[in-house]
């Protein structure tokens, strides 16, 4: 039989291609949280009109391609720094109230708490003006996670109705309402004033308002504590 002549086939196979490395720097691990971080302690500071990115990249030690590079605009650093912060003060909420404790004071944590986190973070307050009266995807954003936080409230609420603290309301109007005090208290306050203090301005006139005899008695029954505890530390 004929032989058929041809090349010989080797055994040895072709070298497999090595991944293509991505243009440009490779990413920095955390330098997107970093970043966040740094312009929240900028725009605390300043108006949001005031700030330009250059300021941010420079308070970052990094430069404006890089900058850009994780926030595609001032807008877009200005909402994520705020979608953040109203979800960490969601959950810094829901971990305080974790703690066993009676209702009327568990409403006292939530003032204390939202008061302290916003209390070196003004502009959040001019955010919540501005995209309530938006109607653009990031305005729906906005009003969905302000909707859990007054979800959270409204649900203490109800449970210091349950235990006879509040008298029979809306809760989710009770809700919106301590927010707005919040909010009027951090927006207006002076140098001057201190957050204890201000926390009970806000729980006595709400409690006045809703309270039963009952809830107040728990309340001031914690202060008595409270205080005494302060006077034997001092």
């Amino acid at each position: 039989m004929a032989r058929t002549l041809g090349h010989p086939r080797s055994s040895r196979r072709p070298h497999a291609r090595a991944p293509l490395r991505p243009r440009g720097r490779p990413p920095i691990p955390g330098l997107h949280d970093a970043i966040r971080a740094r312009a929240e302690e900028i725009f605390a500071r300043r108006d949001y009109h005031e700030v330009q990115m250059d300021d941010v990249a420079a308070a970052c030690g990094i430069g404006k391609g890089t900058l850009y590079r994780h926030f595609r605009s001032k807008r877009e650093l200005y909402l994520a720094i705020t979608f953040d912060g109203i979800s960490r003060l969601r959950a810094e909420l829901e971990a305080t109230l974790e703690v066993p404790d009676l209702p009327a004071r568990q409403l006292e944590r939530i003032v204390r708490g939202t008061l302290a986190f916003f209390w070196d973070r003004r502009f959040f307050f001019a955010l919540i003006h501005r995209h309530e009266h938006r109607f653009d995807a990031d305005a729906r954003e906005w009003m969905r996670q302000r909707a859990q936080l007054s979800s959270l409230i409204a649900a203490t609420l109800a449970r210091a109705m349950a235990a006879g603290h509040v008298r029979r309301i809306d809760c989710r109007i009770g809700a919106e309402i301590l927010l707005g005090m919040v909010r009027g208290v951090n927006r207006y306050r002076t140098r001057d004033d201190r957050l204890e203090r201000l926390v009970t301005t806000v729980v006595d006139v709400f409690m006045r308002g809703v309270g039963t005899p009952s809830g107040r008695r728990v309340l001031a029954r914690g202060t008595r504590v409270a205080n005494a505890v302060a006077r034997r530390a001092s």
